[in-house]
């Protein structure tokens, strides 16, 4: 390679690097990782669930795993996102097992999530996602809210949650009709995460 040329080369390598083309959308994984990352999906440690990273990647933004255990992960980034996703196994003699026999997936999943979550929540179905899904706004003391998606998958419950973006409820307005409309839109995130998911 020609001196000129290698000058070249460097320079559009360098271009390339300031302006955040290479490299930038490589995930960010803390050095304790359980689970694992390919290229830019996660595994979970017990191997239940695969999930493509639902924040952006790029120097600007930093969407980078949290924190992650056996069963669960939580992505988070600069803009203010949360993103949690969690599998467990449903007990052979559960009670959730026995009234997912006895009266569908809606009412088993939503019976599971009144009593996660509280009596306080109004229940979604969505017949078509999942096999059967439900989505729910929950409100945390002195947090933003966050939408919580659960579906089954064969013996496994599966749990998705998304907080509100902190901008969102600054650029709506205070009114009730866009309240309804934030919650909405954010449910719909949570179902839509939800089917990012690869159970297994």
């Amino acid at each position: 390679m020609s001196k000129k040329s290698g000058v070249i080369v460097m320079g559009i390598g360098t271009a390339l690097l300031l302006c955040g083309c290479i490299g930038a959308s490589r995930p960010s994984v803390p050095a304790h990782l359980r689970g694992s990352v390919r290229d830019s999906t996660y595994t979970s440690a017990e191997g239940g669930f695969s999930v493509p990273f639902p924040v952006t990647t790029n120097a600007k933004v930093h969407g980078r795993i949290l924190t992650d255990s056996a069963q669960s992960v939580t992505f988070i980034d600069d803009w203010g996102s949360r993103i949690s996703f969690a599998g467990q196994a449903v007990l052979e003699h559960s009670a959730m097992l026995a009234m997912l026999e006895k009266d569908g997936r809606e009412k088993a999943l939503s019976e599971f999530a009144r009593r996660a979550y509280g009596d306080m929540i109004t229940i979604h179905y969505h017949p078509e996602t999942r096999d059967g899904a439900i989505s729910f706004i929950y409100l945390r003391p002195a947090s933003p809210k966050s939408a919580v998606a659960v579906f089954l998958h064969g013996r496994r419950l599966f749990l998705v949650e998304t907080d509100m973006l902190p901008g969102v409820p600054l650029i709506a307005q205070s009114d009730a009709k866009s309240q309804l409309d934030q919650e909405l839109w954010l449910e719909n995130r949570a179902v839509a995460l939800a089917e990012s998911m690869e159970a297994k």
